[in-house]
């Protein structure tokens, strides 16, 4: 289950955080305000407060019964935790870019620089840690999450360690919900070791989050 859950956040963190700042740069520095931008926006934020559960029953609609993807593969779980991990790295991203000054990018456009040079060279740079603290925060939100994993068959009983994105694997969460589940005495031990790794992992994250944001973060 270990193994398990570092490849499903490697497969979150691959696709998520790419096409999320991306998209956090686009709407917040590119894009025309309009209707069409303002009906993304709105969405976006509806997204982030959607119940986890309603991304496994999507990923199980789309992932497993049409594209008819390996199921209880870290793949699979990877690409369902991402779409619930991309509107929170949206919003960090937008967030971060809105800290930065305006003068920044006045200087730059003033040199000769174009809009889209002025943002990838100066702008992004200086909200990288800001995004990465929105993203290390969201993949430890991920990492927690057990009912998305429910939906699309992580809960199986799974013997040998998966050695690739293909195999079937189970996740910390959803290990712990196993254990906790028997009824033998015995898993009571185990149920309660899985719980303090998942918050050892937690509380790693998350410290790695206060980091970054303290070392690296630019008072205006």
């Amino acid at each position: 289950s270990l193994v398990g859950s570092f490849l499903t956040l490697l497969i979150t963190l691959i696709l998520s955080f790419p096409v999320a700042v991306a998209a956090g740069v686009f709407l917040e520095e590119l894009a025309p305000k309009n209707k069409f931008t303002e009906f993304l926006e709105v969405n976006i934020n509806n997204l982030a407060a959607v119940p986890s559960i309603i991304f496994g029953l999507l990923g199980l609609a789309i992932f497993l019964n049409i594209m008819h993807l390996p199921r209880s593969a870290p793949i699979v779980g990877g690409m369902v935790l991402a779409l619930m991990t991309l509107p929170t790295i949206i919003i960090a991203t937008r967030s971060s870019l809105k800290s930065v000054p305006p003068s920044i990018r006045e200087a730059a456009i003033g040199l000769g620089a174009t809009r889209f040079q002025s943002v990838v060279d100066h702008v992004l740079p200086l909200a990288i840690p800001g995004i990465m603290t929105g993203t290390i925060i969201g993949m430890s939100r991920a990492l927690g999450e057990s009912a998305p994993l429910l939906m699309i068959g992580m809960v199986a009983f799974i013997v040998d360690v998966p050695t690739t994105f293909l195999d079937s694997s189970t996740a910390l969460p959803v290990q712990i919900y196993l254990w906790k589940s028997t009824a033998a005495r015995g898993f009571v031990e185990l149920t309660a070791a899985g719980v303090i790794v998942l918050l050892v992992f937690l509380i790693l994250m998350n410290g790695l989050a206060v980091f970054i944001r303290q070392k690296f973060e630019k008072k205006w």
